[in-house]
């Protein structure tokens, strides 16, 4: 079974996730690819045209809806490192900045990089991207964001004026190993450069025209996928690989984005001595496992899980309910701490709010006269504890400074040092792998400046 690209036939494959989703957009679209994060991807053959474009100018653009950018989220590419076969790459970065690839003879000696020079993609809601190459202009290289067009970095380098023909395959989802997390839907390679692009989810699907090398609707509701990039001729067979699964959302109206696992309404954080209280509040609930917590001392950075199992959820609800925890895991008064919530639905899918609360354990409440005797090092218990065969340390430096972290015997031999040097301020964390020990009772030390000795007991079971 083919998609089929100016006269050249193309074997269309969706790998491990395909399409569901009724679009948030125009009455005429009706479904959109899904991809988990995970090793989903839709893959189509080599073909000429895909490369062969006229004075080296063409127009990748797509509507996409990241879950989220923990990682570098890839939109489309031609581009494979074995054996110099690189042509061209479009992908969202886990900055949210666009960024492109382009070879003009596959190696990477030769291989060009553009990206926006700042933010322009946020996650879960649709946004229109689009690339445009063109050789001949003044402005060669382009950037557009729901048709706003982005600045971008290395102006000063042209592209070739043709791209590399290389051998590989066609991978919508995916660039090298890193995959999409979320939707992409309408996606189009035009041959030649456009300037007006879609600005609305109201806007209609695409229709191909006699420059349109590619355009996937992603409508099917079952099977194949059909590339309409050949006027009159829309209906070639792609074919499904790797277990590909679908998922349909029903009541959908025009104007909203897909609906989400959890939709977040409020996240609040009260802080008491050595503990916080975080609440937060969802409008509904769609096929909804639980809840994961995450911390960090940092606002933009460093946040760990705190949750060790899934705080159970309403599942599916159409109204609104309330959750409250209580952290009180090795809390520092007068530390502010910075949270963030995760939901997991029923497929295992974890994703990442970006809303975050924050709180500051009270400090010391002292008389007059009274000097205070917070500490300059907090050594947390090992979790869990006991423990097969790995378990988490966590530890706090209220000013940088030294730091040395063992692990000693019964005997009170030291058999492991896990940190000998001087560290930052602020929270840290590491792991302990006790496999290679046998089972018994270990003790954890850490030592630090003016005078600091604090040990806590572990057991480790086989």
């Amino acid at each position: 079974m083919y998609a089929k690209l100016r006269g050249l036939m193309l074997p269309l494959a969706l790998c491990a996730g395909l399409m569901g989703a009724t679009a948030a957009w125009g009455a005429l679209n009706v479904n959109v690819l899904d991809l988990d994060g995970n090793g989903d991807y839709v893959t189509a053959v080599d073909a000429n045209n895909l490369t062969d474009f006229s004075g080296g100018a063409f127009t990748i653009q797509a509507w996409t809806f990241c879950q989220n950018l923990n990682s570098n989220r890839p939109i489309i590419s031609k581009y494979v490192e074995a054996g110099d076969q690189r042509s061209w790459a479009l992908i969202v970065t886990n900055q949210g900045q666009l960024r492109a690839y382009i070879s003009g003879d596959g190696t990477v000696g030769n291989t060009l990089m553009w990206q926006t020079v700042t933010s322009v993609v946020t996650s879960d809601v649709w946004n229109h991207i689009a690339f445009v190459c063109d050789p001949a202009a003044v402005d060669k290289i382009k950037f557009y964001v729901n048709n706003v067009e982005c600045a971008h970095t290395n102006g000063a380098v042209d592209p070739p004026a043709a791209l590399f023909n290389s051998t590989a395959d066609v991978w919508v989802g995916r660039f090298l190993t890193q995959y999409f997390y979320g939707y992409i839907d309408e996606l189009r390679i035009t041959e030649g450069a456009l300037a007006s692009f879609p600005a609305s989810p109201l806007d209609l699907p695409l229709t191909p025209d006699a420059s349109t090398m590619l355009l996937y609707h992603f409508d099917e509701a079952l099977g194949n996928v059909h590339d309409h990039g050949n006027i009159g001729n829309p209906t070639n067979l792609g074919y499904l690989q790797g277990g590909a699964t679908r998922r349909a959302w029903d009541g959908l109206g025009p104007e909203n984005d897909l609906p989400l696992p959890v939709s977040l309404v409020a996240l609040t954080a009260a802080a008491a001595s050595q503990n916080v209280t975080i609440c937060w509040i969802t409008e509904t609930e769609i096929d909804n496992l639980g809840f994961h917590l995450y911390r960090s001392t940092n606002e933009n950075a460093g946040f760990s899980r705190i949750t060790s199992s899934l705080i159970p959820s309403q599942g599916f609800s159409s109204t609104s309910h309330q959750y409250e925890y209580v952290d009180e895991r090795d809390l520092v008064n007068g530390v502010t701490y910075y949270y963030k919530i995760a939901d997991v639905d029923v497929n295992g899918r974890e994703r990442q709010h970006e809303t975050i609360a924050s709180a500051t354990p009270l400090a010391q409440q002292l008389e007059p006269g009274q000097a205070s005797q917070l500490a300059d090092y907090i050594l947390a218990q090992n979790y869990p504890n006991p423990f097969n065969a790995a378990t988490t340390i966590h530890y706090y430096l209220r000013e940088a400074g030294l730091v040395r972290l063992s692990v000693l015997n019964l005997a009170g031999e030291e058999i492991a040092l896990l940190v000998n040097q001087a560290q930052s301020a602020g929270e840290h964390s590491l792991q302990f792998d006790a496999s290679a020990y046998p089972a018994g009772i270990y003790f954890l030390r850490l030592t630090g400046e003016n005078g600091y000795d604090n040990i806590k007991k572990m057991l480790f079971l086989k």
